[in-house]
């Protein structure tokens, strides 16, 4: 695997557990009726499943997958397009350009 695949796929590995441990907080406040933390965490597992789903969706399309392959979402809950091309953007291994006269003489 490539070094910045590798490095999104890890990145996606750290947000899974963290949308897994804000979750866990959450419903644990839930329960002693915390409300405001409750609130707040709330917010932060928004956004953080938010990331999590664009990163997931240009990775797999990265790797060949098609849209309909990764998910179908629901009316209005269509992902950033924006944002999963600027990820992909990031993500992707600059193509080295190649010296098409070097290639002549040597072949």
């Amino acid at each position: 695997m490539k070094g910045k695949m590798l490095e999104l796929k890890n990145l996606l590995k750290e947000k899974a557990l963290e949308i897994r441990t804000t979750r866990q907080d959450y419903k644990q406040a839930q329960r002693d009726f915390e409300w405001s933390k409750s609130n707040s965490l709330l917010g932060d597992m928004e956004d953080l499943v938010h990331l999590y789903r664009s990163h997931h969706i240009a990775y797999s399309e990265m790797r060949g997958r098609t849209r309909d392959q990764i998910e179908t979402p629901r009316e209005g809950n269509e992902p950033d397009e924006i944002w999963i091309e600027n990820i992909k953007a990031e993500y992707t291994e600059p193509v080295e350009e190649v010296d098409e006269e070097a290639l002549r003489i040597s072949a």
